[in-house]
């Protein structure tokens, strides 16, 4: 049986340049196409014809602390992006303690996050929108 190491400090994410952090606790990144790689078409007779979509745009979203000073880098980010629309660029995730690997090389804010307060210290998510996702979903290295 193998033994596998996770440590959620070794995943790397960065976006046009900035390197994210203060992550939230719980699900920090995640990452998904947009479309399914290819959906079916059925015929009355039970005749199944794949349909294959060429759409690899996708999506990002991380999960922030409302305290991270990461919040400011994204929200000057966006403001750039809304006045200028300079504001995009390239973005990845990769876990340093295994080959799993993220890539997009357009991406953008798609709005700024919902903020809200309460009794508790909250979380601010992000969501990046991308023009295509490339993904290797891997494994652990150690």
């Amino acid at each position: 049986m193998a033994f596998k190491n996770y440590d959620p400090a070794l995943i790397v994410v960065t976006f046009a340049g900035i390197q994210i952090g203060g992550y939230a606790a719980g699900t920090f990144v995640k990452s998904e196409r947009s479309e399914d790689a290819f959906s079916k078409k059925s015929g009355s007779k039970g005749d199944i014809t794949r349909v294959r979509s060429r759409d690899r745009s996708g999506s990002i979203t991380v999960t922030l602390m409302a305290e991270s000073p990461t919040n400011d880098q994204l929200s000057a980010r966006a403001v750039i992006d809304e006045v200028s629309g300079l504001g995009s660029g390239a973005a990845f995730i990769k876990n340093l303690n295994g080959t799993t690997l993220v890539t997009a090389p357009h991406a953008w804010i798609r709005k700024l996050p919902v903020v809200e307060y309460g009794n508790e210290a909250g979380d601010r998510e992000w969501v990046i929108d991308v023009d295509e996702l490339v993904e290797h979903v891997g494994g652990a290295l150690i």
